[in-house]
């Protein structure tokens, strides 16, 4: 076997194991394609031994009797250290998954803040008193769901561990790792962190391998209690049908074909680089990403010009070298988007930025340059299907009731983002849209914690972030006391 700069191991209670027994795996540097890491790959024998141990945590381990506070200093203790290795864990991300090197370090402070807000809230997750009458006492009490497993996709694979493994943790469960076999390589140093943060032995389980096998085993365990899922609508009805298998719930983040609505009173200046940015970001490769775009029919002429000239003028380039686009994440995926370039000439016309990219340097890497469709209607594939990649259908409206059917006349509904300064105008839209979030002259907010996030129809149900994050990591047990008075 040939050796490479990192070996990613499995990790499963005590034990550290090079081997798996579906063999090893690669991953490889979008901006080159040179392997950067190989990984061992579970098998079914890994996968029955992870969940025991993540059992073994959650019924007889420390965590659960560790008082609330106590969990709450651990997961800060995660934050610090996330934190003291930001420059490393961002040259690492930014390596395995193609982001500019930016992005990548906005990944790690996202991840260190999710377990500052969850390590706050640990020690704050109240139960209720509920009035019954005289001589009647009732309450609630929330209690840990047990084993969380958390199927991570390629796109943000540190900050979407963070996302869901906080709050569970934060509720006491102990959790297993799946990483995407795409981009395995801060998944392990996640591991190192807890390990050194002194997380007991299991709590936190990392079992890489190919989805189609681990994936399927994982989901269909009859020891793991809860599913937090983030992917694509396809590969979700295939985790629906297993975690249906032993009836346990889950959390479904799923796809998106998010809208922007562009009113013609907007300040150009300051929301043309937001809707931008809302679909090139990671090249395109964000489940929310606002790929169509509805434009005021008076505006619509400017608007396409505008963000034509801010496409021609983009920058590709590896990661690392924090360009203004990275590559997608493998050449396989690249192919897929290029097809959809043949779609949008037969739905509409291809406004691209540029040619193909054909420079030397990034020769090897999986580059396309981004793109926007005129001429489509919104009941085209273009405009309907996710395509991952960084190309914008841009659609005239005459009324904002025109605009709001478009919108929400889409098999996806995740978030929106409405640009006007007629604030009555915003909220009166917003509330019309099918979506689970509504951002208003933005497009993504920092490093967003505090707020839910989660869609509605095909992108999924559940929320992560912000406080309602926690519910999906809890039971609820009542507790009736009858207590007359003795005669």
């Amino acid at each position: 076997m040939t050796a490479h700069p990192r070996f990613i191991p499995l990790v499963y209670g005590n034990k550290v194991l090079n081997e798996g027994s579906d063999g090893v795996g690669q991953s490889v540097d979008p901006s080159t394609g040179a392997v950067i890491a190989e990984f061992a790959r579970a098998g079914a024998a890994e996968v029955e031994a992870a969940v025991a141990a993540a059992c073994q945590a959650f019924d007889n381990g420390p965590w659960r009797r560790l008082r609330p506070f106590e969990r709450g200093r651990a997961m800060q203790r995660i934050a610090a250290l996330l934190l003291e290795r930001r420059d490393e864990i961002a040259r690492l991300e930014s390596t395995d998954s193609g982001k500019p090197l930016r992005d990548a370090y906005w990944e790690v402070d996202c991840s260190a803040r999710f377990f500052e807000f969850y390590g706050g809230a640990a020690d704050k997750m109240h139960g209720n008193s509920i009035p019954l009458g005289p001589d009647w006492s009732d309450w609630t009490v929330k209690e840990p769901i047990g084993v969380s497993l958390h199927i991570i996709p390629w796109n943000y694979p540190l900050q979407l561990i963070a996302r869901g493994v906080a709050p569970a943790l934060a509720a006491g469960c102990s959790v297993i790792i799946k990483p995407s076999a795409e981009t395995p390589v801060t998944a392990y140093e996640f591991m190192k962190i807890c390990q050194e943060a002194g997380l007991p032995d299991g709590l936190v389980n990392l079992v890489n391998g190919r989805g189609s096998l681990v994936g399927d085993l994982l989901a269909r365990h009859k020891g793991v209690d809860q599913i937090t899922f983030t992917g694509s609508v396809e590969t979700g009805e295939r985790v629906l049908v297993a975690a249906a298998s032993h009836a346990v719930p889950c959390n479904m983040e799923l796809g998106g074909k998010s809208a922007q609505i562009l009113f013609a009173d907007a300040d150009m200046d300051k929301v043309l680089p937001i809707i931008a940015g809302g679909f090139l970001t990671h090249c395109g490769q964000v489940c929310n990403a606002g790929t169509r775009l509805f434009v005021q029919r008076s505006a619509y002429d400017e608007v396409v010009s505008r963000l034509h000239s801010h496409i021609s003028a983009m920058t590709l380039g590896a990661g690392v070298d924090d360009p203004d686009m990275g590559p997608l994440i493998s050449t396989r995926h690249m192919q897929d988007v290029e097809r959809y370039f043949d779609v949008a000439r037969q739905d509409g016309d291809l406004l691209m930025g540029a040619e193909k990219p054909n420079a030397p340097a990034l020769a090897g890497g999986a580059f396309v340059r981004p793109a926007l469709v005129v001429g489509a209607g919104n009941d085209t594939r273009i405009a309907r299907e996710e395509i991952f990649g960084p190309v914008l259908t841009v659609i005239p409206f005459d009324s904002a009731e025109d605009a709001v059917r478009m919108a929400n006349d889409s098999p996806f509904g995740l978030v929106a983002g409405v640009h006007t300064s007629n604030i009555a105008a915003a909220l009166s839209v917003g509330e019309k849209l099918r979506v689970g979030q509504v951002w208003v002259n933005s497009f993504g907010v920092g490093l967003d914690v505090e707020f839910p996030f989660g869609g509605y129809k095909l992108s999924g149900y559940g929320r992560e972030k912000g406080l309602e994050a926690l519910a999906a990591y809890q039971q609820i047990k009542n507790f009736c006391v009858h207590h007359p008075m003795p005669s």
